[in-house]
Order: structure tokens, then sequence, then C-alpha cells
């Protein structure tokens, strides 16, 4: 393989959430990128210069990639061919039936065998099922006549980043390589440590693929584990941060996160259905999802208990703070849920433009934070827009009661605050 500089790495699925901060890292380590993306107007964007997500550092690294020539973007799966390193980082939904859709992946290999060459590294990053870069393998070497570990060299090596902070961790988390061999572990592994400072793990494929699920899955349970505390405690009037935090401090077999209503996303949603799909047994991932997904109607339950509700506002509609990401966000289950109550609803979100009109929500009788942005730090400024002494907010993150000592379960109005 071609020395750093003179080397060509294609990046299939490069507009995306992930992909798109990879090429970033790539180019600025000196590759010569060429980044593709079915999406033309996403790619027109992209070579302007102009950043589509939010993710810190892009901008500067975006521009100063293209004005030098060494980052492309297209949709011409042609200009990818005679790479040096193939990496496949698109996205891998759920049907509608809850089933994996590998497919995608697997017919970006059957429908552009042009990409494929001898002595080429083939990294899969995107998520898939426990065997799927077998499945790859195996359709490679029918397809092409070579043999992997001899005239190419597939690994499974997943993106484990936090969406905003991918230009970092990709540079510094540690690189876990599924690999058939030695020998397209050690090419993967010297391709990786041009960029990365940590170390890289050789795993077999299928351990890569399901520490890539767990990783996520791990974390959602957790906090459906908190969720389910919070339920618990609010039975007993007991206020669940107070537990937490008390529990949690200076105890070094517990760390339970907070709980709160809009526990989803793109990759904690649907990896479960990813780890769930081949097993007998998936009682604890799936009551996860039942949980996390019934929190926004259990707060609704209770607001609907102390007042009918006219007029609500939800803060916060992408599936993170401070992100413009709104995939599988909880917040649209609760909207949805709302206009089943025949409810007005405001949406406010910072990041959104379409919902940044904060004076819509003069009037609201319901104010409920589903994900809280820096920006809703100033509780007195949505307070004078709200305007409603008698309107409930809805603050399962202890996002506002940092002293907990308005209400147990995050539920008061705002004459509750003023009165203290």
């Amino acid at each position: 393989m071609e020395e750093k500089n003179n080397r060509k790495v294609v990046v299939i699925g490069a507009g995306g959430h992930v992909g798109f901060p990879l090429s970033l890292v790539l180019a600025d380590a000196d590759f010569n990128v060429v980044g593709i993306d079915i999406n033309k107007d996403l790619i027109e964007k992209l070579n302007s210069g102009i950043v589509p997500y939010v993710e810190d550092g892009a901008e500067e690294i975006l521009k100063k990639s293209i004005k030098k020539g060494n980052l492309i973007f297209t949709d011409d799966f042609n200009k990818g061919s005679e790479s040096d390193v193939l990496i496949i980082i698109i996205g891998t939904p759920i049907d509608d039936n809850l089933n994996p859709r590998i497919d995608i992946l697997l017919n970006v290999f059957k429908n552009h065998k042009n990409l494929l060459h001898k002595n080429q590294l083939i990294i899969l990053r995107s998520t898939i099922s426990p065997r799927t870069t077998e499945l790859v393998k195996s359709i490679i070497e029918e397809m092409t006549g070579m043999k992997e570990g001899e005239d190419f060299y597939l690994v499974f090596a997943p993106e484990r980043v936090l969406q905003t902070k991918a230009i970092k961790e990709i540079k510094k988390l540690p690189q876990l390589i599924g690999s058939f061999n030695d020998e397209s572990y050690e090419i993967a592994k010297k391709f990786f440590q041009e960029f990365n400072v940590n170390k890289c793990i050789k795993l077999k494929p299928q351990e890569a693929e399901i520490g890539k699920l767990i990783t996520n899955m791990a974390r959602y349970v957790s906090f459906a584990l908190a969720n389910e505390f919070y339920i618990i405690a609010d039975s007993f009037d007991a206020n669940m941060h107070k537990i937490i935090k008390a529990c949690n401090l200076d105890y070094p077999r517990l760390d339970l996160p907070k709980p709160g209503p809009n526990v989803g996303g793109p990759c904690l949603y649907k990896d479960g259905y990813y780890l769930l799909e081949k097993i007998q047994f998936p009682e604890i991932i799936g009551t996860a999802f039942k949980i996390n997904e019934s929190i926004p109607r259990y707060l609704l339950n209770k607001v609907q208990k102390r007042q009918q509700i006219k007029k609500a506002g939800i803060l916060g509609m992408t599936f993170k703070p401070n992100c413009d990401d709104t995939r599988n966000s909880l917040s649209y289950k609760l909207r949805k849920q709302l206009q089943g109550l025949r409810a007005e609803i405001v949406e406010i979100d910072p990041y959104i433009p379409e919902f940044n009109d904060w004076k819509k929500l003069k009037g609201v009788d319901t104010l409920i934070l589903m994900t809280p942005h820096k920006e809703f730090r100033d509780l007195d400024k949505i307070i004078k827009f709200v305007n409603n002494n008698d309107c409930i907010i809805v603050d399962m993150w202890n996002f506002w009661d940092e002293n907990e000592n308005i209400s147990n379960d995050g539920i008061y109005k705002i004459s509750d605050i003023r009165r203290r």
C-alpha cells in the first residue's frame, strides 16, 4: 500500500452524522479522501464548506481540506474506484417490523463491484448484526474471485463516538478491530494508528460486532433502570434524584445515570433489535424498550390528574442535548400523544430553525422539558415567555430544581417556584 500522503480513502456514507466527521479526521491526517453520499443537496453544501450538523471543530477542518484539495464529496460511485482504503459507514436502520436492514449495506457491494480491487483494505463501520462481516466476506469473494487475507483485507471496526464530539473521539478512543486473520488486523491497525493515538484491540469479527451493539445497549438498559427506579420512588413520594446522588457519591460500585423522558436516538433505539434478532430470551433489553418508550405517557398521565392539558409546550425536539439530530427522539412520540388529547402544541428547540419562536410559549398550561439544551438553563427567561403562574412544569431531568426542594417528581407549577 502507498505512503500516507498519496493514499486514497473512500468513505461511503460520508454525509452522515458519523461518516462526515470521520472524513474530516482522515483529510486532516493528510489522506486523499473521497466522500460518497446519495444526498445531492448535502453534497453541494459540503463541497461549499457548509457544515450540516453540530460538530465541534468541523467547520475549520472542512474549509481547510477543501482548499487544500484532499477532500471532495460526490454522489458518483465511479469516483470511488481504485481506493487504497474503502470505508462503509452508511445507515442500517430497522424496518417497520423491527427487523435489521443489512440489505442496504450488502447492496453497496452487489451494485458497485467497481469499488473492489486487489490489495485493498475494506473497513465496515456501520451498525450490523453479528456475523454480517462474514456474509460480506463471502459476497466479495464470490463476486471477485479474490481471497480475504491474501488479495484483500476486510475488518469490522465500529465507531463508538459521541455526536458533536466525534472528531475528538475518533482520534482518542480505543479502536475495536474484528478481523479474520493476523494480516487483515495488522494492516487495519497500521491505518488507524495514523490518526488514532489510542490502542487497537484485536477481536473476531462477530466479537467486534457484538461489542459495538452492547456499548450502546448497556447505556440504554441503565437509563431504563434509572427510569424504573424513578417510577418506584414516585410511588413512595420519594425523590429519585436525591437517592441517586446520595448513593453514587464516593461509592465505587454504583454509577446510576439520571432518569429522563427522552431516551432514544438512532443508535440506542435500534441496536437492541440487532442483538435480539436471533436469541430466545430478550427479556432485559425488551423490557428496557417498554420502560423508556412509556415515560412520556407516564408523565402526561401525572399531569392529567392535576389538570386538563389545553396548550402544551415541548422544550427540546432533538434526541439529546445541544445537538440538532431529531432521529428517534421521543419528543415526537410525546407530540403525537398530546395530539390525541386535542391539545394545542408548541415545540421549542434552538437547534431547529422551525421550532425557535419562543414567543409561542405564551399562555401554555403545561411545559414539558424533553431535551435539556443549555439554552434552556435560564428558567426565568422561559417563565417570562410563558406568562402563566398556573402553568405546570414537567422537569424529570431535575434540570432546574438542582437543590431538589421544589418537588419529588419534577412536576410543579410556576407559582410553586415563586413561593420559594
